[in-house]
């Protein structure tokens, strides 16, 4: 019996050391904020935060039928010359991992957009260049 207890507290541990969990985990992701206005540098590419074209998200204190939406403008730049400016449209709900939109591919990376700050209040209006848009790059 006591040959038993003696191989089971000697192979207990081990048990325990090979139950490490074994997920594999993403690369780590930057996060930033854009503000309205400005741009922000990837070697020789860029992207500017040009301005927000509308703002239709169901402010907060405000029971809505629809969530809505905000649509920003974005412009790629290459070498500082501008490449094109091109529309996107994030829905009215706080953004999620889920809800990610590639903004721009990079050799390596991805910029997603991941969501639009400050959202809209009853109590108040936002200045256009207070928005931010919140970037991943991973």
């Amino acid at each position: 019996m006591n040959t038993i207890i003696t191989i089971l507290l000697f192979i207990t541990p081990f048990v325990f050391i090979n139950a490490q969990d074994t997920t594999k985990v993403d690369a780590p992701k930057i996060i930033c904020k854009l503000k309205a206005g400005n741009t922000i540098e990837f070697d020789s590419k860029s992207l500017k935060f040009v301005k927000v074209i509308e703002d239709s998200r169901c402010p907060s204190g405000v029971d809505c039928m629809w969530a809505g939406e905000v649509k920003i403008l974005i412009g790629f730049y290459e070498n500082n010359s501008l490449i094109e400016e091109k529309e996107f449209v994030f829905s009215g709900k706080a953004g999620t991992p889920n809800d990610l939109k590639e903004i721009m591919l990079l050799d390596k990376k991805t910029v997603y957009g991941y969501s639009i700050s400050p959202y809209p209040s009853s109590e108040n209006t936002i200045d256009p260049s207070a928005y931010s848009l919140e970037l991943i790059v991973k």
